[in-house]
């Protein structure tokens, strides 16, 4: 989970700074849905990987990821007929990204960013940087 949390946090301290800028900080969140849809779609394979490499690496008893999951405080009979690897992927992974992406679509909708981007035009403050007196 920390490669998930990794891409929020460097979001989340950009928006903090205090000389952000809009334009940028739309693009940064823009960034960030996209590479946890990425991680989403793409990672789990490497994400399984390292955390078997992890357990591995400090001695951490792992799952037999074919073996049937069983929720705590259910009795057997009633638990739901689902294996390790698809409570892991489906019901802890996919959750965690989902619910990241779904807080940053409910915070940044598409009205509030280009809202936020026509905001930014009102500032000159940085308009004239590009601006060569040299070139008259």
């Amino acid at each position: 989970m920390k490669d998930i949390l990794a891409i929020t946090a460097e979001l989340s301290q950009a928006l903090q700074r205090k000389e952000q800028d809009i334009v940028n900080a739309m693009s940064l969140v823009r960034i960030c849905k996209n590479r946890l849809q990425v991680m989403r779609d793409n990672k789990w394979e490497e994400f399984i990987t390292k955390l078997t490499f992890f357990c591995e690496q400090h001695k951490i008893d792992i799952s037999d990821m074919n073996d049937r999951w069983v929720a705590r405080g259910r009795p057997r009979r009633r638990a739901q007929d689902m294996t390790n690897l698809y409570h892991f992927r489906v019901e802890i992974f996919y959750t965690v990204i989902d619910m990241q992406l779904q807080e940053l679509s409910n915070r940044f909708t598409e009205t509030n960013t280009e809202l936020l981007l026509s905001i930014a035009c009102l500032n000159p403050s940085k308009s004239f940087c590009a601006f060569s007196k040299d070139r008259f």
